[in-house]
């Protein structure tokens, strides 16, 4: 799991190098564009003996931006389509501040 993280860590920052956390965000507070990732889960997909030999680990990536652009949109997209993520748009607001939160979810495979 701990490969998976990293790929997608290294994946994110070379959209916004120095602006990506994981689970929070309190590292970039004055950073006004900035992403932060996590795992939602780990769960069990293929057993075999009475082991688990799959799991399906599902992330979320949030991209926040101070106001709607899509040129770090398509960036971001164009990253994670180019190192293979599978990822779909889960959805899109307006945060309180007026920022824009843009909500990712990528599924892959842990062996």
């Amino acid at each position: 799991m701990q490969e998976k993280l990293e790929a997608l860590f290294n994946t994110l920052d070379s959209v916004l190098p120095g602006k990506v956390s994981y689970g929070r965000r309190e590292s970039l507070v004055d950073d006004p564009n900035y992403i932060i990732y996590q795992v939602l889960s780990n769960r069990n997909l293929v057993y075999a003996d009475d082991k688990s030999l799959i799991k399906i680990a599902t992330f979320q990536v949030n991209l926040i931006t101070k106001k709607k652009d899509l040129f770090i949109e398509e960036r971001l997209e164009a990253s994670l389509y180019f190192m293979g993520y599978e990822y779909e748009l889960l959805s899109e607001f307006i945060n309180e501040d007026g920022s824009v939160n843009r909500v990712y979810e990528i599924k892959q495979e842990v062996f």
